[in-house]
């Protein structure tokens, strides 16, 4: 049976935070903070702790493409090692995350006028099938005749169409990566909590004493705590400079830049065909005299395609970030030009979010990296910079080995061959006769183990195999699971990160209140907060939706 993962386990885990001192505290519930709290209470021997100001996966890390990269890209840039290392951690994701990381095609489009010709990336192709053990079967290959294109792609417009290069990447729910992760980090003996802000540097450790005191404030409740660490890290993404002012020993300088950092994503009815992805070039920078995008049309499910890019720049800070009008008229512009029988509109749009990328500031070139940096302040507090979704284990691997020698501990890595907990696949647990035959592989593959929780539920109330509406694949089981399992604290947490129902026709808004009512007769709100959270997440949709509404 899984273990629990609740409101009633976050409560029992701050309350350890104060009790002990840690070895490590990480601050950041993303997928860079869930790989390093992993991969600490993997190496065993260390006393560790995760806390983030949100929801886990509430920012950046639940607001990518979804896209595990292989880093096909990145040769026009010939950054050989960043894409050597992206494949071989999409390998390893593959590995320990079956049943979340699937392999998935991505048709590269080259039209007349695209920035490189379709000679040079079929022979980028050829290139990048030997820089790493791919499957003979994900071979990149080149595709010249439109009419194979949009048989294997969709209708996409085919009159200045030179072909495509296929290439294999991986599709991933970012937010569920980040939560099983992180619930592996729990299995292990981790202390994870959300909703659990640093406020400051209390006691700058000394010569003598390693140690810092930081405060910490639970969000939820307003009660200030103080934790004791021996190794303070910071995985915060974009905010990670927003703790280095907060520093004893910040110099002034920041180390991020927000410029060219934003991405954006629109989510319509499906425009490609099946598992295929697609990557084009825009065309809106050429007319502007500059550098063009790399825009992906990719499949959300079997129902929705999201269309997104990035490098652009964020018109607030992070934790208001959404899409602004303009770069709704650009996607939609440019999905116009690839899907001309589309005909998509404002109207069109299922859903929107955006995310910014902690992108670190340019050296003197001006060129911008998508690698990390590690670095240590003079008070002792570890910084972690860059990054992203494919490349997490393999920043924390580093950043462990930092830690150990540090703290003088044994080290040893396993996250590269241990299978995410909640990713182990088993027979279903509960009664399969209450659960209808289309949902079992489903359950299997969105929730892992969890499904033994998921079938108990069943098990007790049958009225729990009914679906949240008519229009819903997921029942009501799977919404007291979410609470029960995996730490969802507010219905902005479950319909949005847990269940993904803010992504889909009428973004969760008409449920709200009929699966806040079902946390409330199952005894976890009460009538108030059913209120207050039904409005909080109907006047979240609304802002988000601003751009386009």
């Amino acid at each position: 049976m899984p273990v629990e993962f609740s409101a009633r386990t976050r409560a029992q885990n701050i309350q350890n935070l104060q009790r002990e001192p840690l070895d490590v505290l990480v601050i950041g519930g993303g997928i860079v903070g869930a790989g390093l709290i992993r991969d600490l209470a993997l190496n065993g021997g260390l006393r560790t702790g995760l806390v983030d100001k949100g929801d886990f996966a509430n920012g950046t890390s639940g607001a990518t493409s979804q896209l595990i990269h292989g880093g096909f890209r990145y040769l026009i840039k010939r950054d050989f090692a960043l894409i050597k290392e992206a494949r071989r951690e999409r390998e390893i994701l593959l590995r320990i995350a079956p049943n979340l990381v699937k392999s998935a095609p991505i048709a590269i489009l080259n039209y007349k006028g695209d920035p490189y010709p379709l000679a040079g990336m079929s022979l980028a192709a050829h290139y990048y099938n030997h820089l790493s053990k791919a499957d003979k079967a994900e071979r990149a290959r080149t595709i010249r005749d439109p009419e194979r294109i949009r048989d294997l792609v969709g209708p996409v417009e085919a009159r200045s169409l030179k072909g495509c290069v296929v290439v294999w990447d991986s599709m991933v729910d970012d937010a569920r990566l980040t939560l099983l992760t992180l619930k592996d980090a729990h299995l292990n003996g981790a202390l994870v909590a959300n909703y659990v802000r640093f406020v400051e540097f209390i006691d700058p450790p000394g010569k003598a004493d390693r140690a810092h005191t930081v405060l910490l404030e639970d969000v939820l409740s307003g009660t200030r705590f103080e934790v004791v660490a021996r190794q303070v890290v910071s995985a915060a993404g974009p905010w990670t400079d927003r703790l280095w002012e907060k520093d004893p020993a910040y110099d002034g300088v920041p180390r991020l830049t927000t410029r060219k950092a934003k991405g954006i994503h629109l989510i319509f009815s499906r425009l490609n065909r099946g598992d295929c992805g697609i990557a084009t070039f825009t065309r809106a920078e050429k007319r502007r005299n500059e550098k063009p995008r790399f825009l992906f049309t990719l499949r959300f499910d079997d129902a929705l395609s999201a269309v997104g890019t990035t490098e652009s720049d964020p018109e607030a800070d992070p934790d208001s970030v959404r899409p602004s009008a303009g770069e709704v008229d650009y996607l939609l512009s440019e999905v116009n030009r690839i899907f001309p029988a589309a005909a998509v509109n404002r109207a069109s749009i299922v859903s929107a979010y955006a995310g910014v990328r902690p992108l670190i500031a340019p050296k003197s070139d001006g060129f911008v990296s998508r690698e990390h940096l590690i670095t240590e302040s003079k008070s002792g507090a570890m910084y972690i910079y860059g990054g992203k979704l494919t490349t997490h284990r393999k920043i924390a691997e580093e950043a462990v080995d930092r830690i150990a020698e540090e703290l003088g501990k044994p080290r040893s890595c396993k996250t590269a061959s241990y299978l995410l907990g909640d990713s182990m696949q088993h027979e279903f647990h509960g009664d399969v006769k209450l659960i209808p035959t289309a949902q079992r592989e489903r359950i299997i593959g969105r929730y892992g183990t969890g499904e033994a929780a998921i079938g108990k539920f069943i098990d007790e109330d049958r009225t729990l195999a009914e679906p949240v509406s008519e229009s819903s694949p997921f029942m009501k089981a799977e919404v007291l699971y979410a609470f029960w399992g995996e730490m969802a604290m507010t219905l902005d947490d479950l319909l949005w990160r847990r269940l993904r129902i803010g992504f889909t026709p009428g973004q969760g808004v008409d449920l709200a209140p009929k699966i806040a009512r079902l946390l409330g007769e199952k005894g976890h709100w009460n009538e108030s907060k059913i209120a207050s959270e039904v409005e909080a997440y109907t006047k979240r949709i609304s802002r988000l939706n601003a751009a386009f509404r």
